[in-house]
């Protein structure tokens, strides 16, 4: 269970920077990068590698952007 809390926190601070730093407007993006941690979280649930989700979540969250 402490992976998750690991990967939630780093997750959100993720979202949290690309949203405030870079300025994304739109609700959209944020409701798109959001889905996609979350993607990301179930990949690394299946994985047993929640840094694996996370690198994948931020590439598609850079594609997508």
């Amino acid at each position: 269970m402490e992976p998750l809390i690991y990967y939630m926190a780093a997750s959100v601070i993720y979202v949290m920077l690309i949203h405030f730093a870079l300025a994304i407007k739109g609700q959209f993006n944020i409701f798109l990068m959001i889905g996609v941690f979350v993607f990301g979280g179930v990949l690394g649930l299946f994985l047993n590698s929640y840094q694996a989700g996370f690198v994948a979540a931020i590439i598609l969250s850079l594609i997508f952007w």
